[in-house]
């Protein structure tokens, strides 16, 4: 039993170091993106007159990606009637639902929350990208 305190220091050492170890390096891995395959970027703008502007971009960096940015309208269950939404894709696409990634960042982030006016808009089936002013202005 005398040898116990000798053994027990090196050991509570090196433990105490793994864990040191293993705790720094978990504060500096990066987090995993929330939609692997995507890439997304949100860009506000407030001016001084109190008007809200947007860019929203979106980009499938890996085809067949499959989540909520990339369902058929069809398949959340609503009807399309793709005539009547221009720079809309056919239901049958796999590609991005562009407008639907953009209404969940907008309810995500609460900005424009009486809707908004395209500046200009570019939308393929892999990618897209939005400008915008929100309709209602900054409060003041």
């Amino acid at each position: 039993m005398r040898f116990f305190p000798i053994l027990a220091r090196p050991i509570l050492g090196l433990f105490g170091a793994a864990t040191a170890v293993l705790l720094l390096s978990g504060c500096t891995s990066t987090p995993a993106a929330p939609n692997p395959g995507l890439k997304e970027s949100f860009h506000t703008e407030i001016s001084a007159n109190g008007s809200k502007r947007f860019t929203y971009a979106l980009e499938m960096t890996t085809p067949l990606v499959r989540g909520p940015y990339t369902q058929s309208p069809t398949a959340r269950g609503g009807m399309v009637r793709t005539q009547d939404m221009p720079g809309r894709q056919p239901p049958g696409n796999r590609g991005l639902d562009f407008d639907h990634a953009l209404n969940l960042k907008l309810q995500e982030t609460g900005f424009c929350l009486d809707g908004y006016f395209v500046i200009e808009r570019s939308v393929s089936p892999m990618n897209g990208e939005v400008r915008g002013e929100c309709r209602e202005g900054v409060q003041r």
